[in-house]
């Protein structure tokens, strides 16, 4: 429950941060609009996973690979 609150909490100031921060920003330096998110530390963004193929993954470890018949 208290984290909850802490998220809240976070949440509301971060949308205040975002707001004074998209209001004053120079549009010339900073293309890229901000995110709510960019300023809230609960918020953890994962990257995309790499889409390999299994073929590709064999060769960065050295590793041959053949496709079975079926």
């Amino acid at each position: 429950m208290i984290d909850a609150k802490r998220r809240h909490d976070w949440q509301l100031a971060s949308t205040l941060v975002w707001i004074t921060a998209e209001v004053n920003r120079d549009r010339k330096r900073r293309r890229k609009p901000f995110k709510p998110d960019d300023f809230n530390p609960c918020v953890t963004t994962r990257p995309a996973p790499a889409k390999a193929s299994v073929e590709q993954v064999a060769s960065l470890l050295g590793a041959k690979f053949t496709k079975a018949n079926r």
